[in-house]
Formats: structure tokens, sequence, C-alpha cells
């Protein structure tokens, strides 16, 4: 399940993990690439933002 850029799709997390719900205005088309990795992978839309997220994070330049 590698993607570009180093990222890796990461085993899913615990389910007691506490999460919220916010919503974000993206273009339609990181919309279908996104879904494409998540369809190819058999992982959710959410997921694959998340975990795209949290890389994103652990990645910054401070």
């Amino acid at each position: 399940m590698i993607l570009n850029m180093g990222f890796k799709l990461q085993p899913h997390s615990s389910k007691t993990d506490l999460s919220m719900n916010k919503t974000l205005r993206l273009k339609e088309k990181m919309i279908n690439e996104i879904q494409e990795i998540a369809d190819k992978n058999n992982v959710s839309f959410n997921y694959v933002v998340s975990q795209m997220l949290q890389y994103c994070l652990d990645n910054l330049d401070n």
C-alpha cells in the first residue's frame, strides 16, 4: 500500500481513539484522486484523508 512521497497507509488504529466530525471543502479532482486510493486499498475515503493529514503533521518542518 505504498503511495507517492514515502506516504504509506498504516493499519487501522484502535476504535477507542476519540474522533470528531469536521466539514472540509475539497476540489472535485482531489476528492476523486483520494477516492481512487481508497478504492484500490479497500479502505474508506475518511481513512485515507485521516492518514494523509497525520503524515503531513508528522513530517512538518517547523
